[in-house]
């Protein structure tokens, strides 16, 4: 099983530029627990970057538990039903968050 930081550093595999036109943006990631960590993604001009730690304006910043982070991930735990029962918590744009979302999907071979 992948870590919490390779799990971070594959994000920009799945990014999908296309949804990402005239974005500028930073997201904030604070992961608790054990496995926890600080991360935050910049998308601009159609590229997707995952830097550890903190940056200073991010648009957006979720809140979770590295162990739930990994269950979304996975497939186990419902993005939507995670934030309304608090597992998942956003400060700042949350309806930024539901497209940041939507720039990401698997790509085919």
């Amino acid at each position: 099983m992948p870590t919490l930081t390779e799990y971070m550093q594959m994000l920009p595999e799945f990014f999908v530029p296309e949804k990402a036109n005239g974005v500028d943006t930073k997201v904030q990631f604070d992961f608790t627990g054990d496995d926890g960590g600080k991360y935050y993604v910049h998308i601009h001009d159609g590229v997707c970057d995952v830097h550890e730690g903190e940056v200073a304006g991010a648009r957006t910043t979720v809140t979770a538990a590295a162990a739930d982070y990994f269950e979304i991930v996975e497939g186990r735990l419902d993005p939507m039903k995670a934030f309304m029962t608090g597992k998942v918590k956003v400060k700042g744009d949350a309806l930024f968050l539901m497209k940041f979302q939507q720039m990401f999907g698997r790509k085919s071979a």
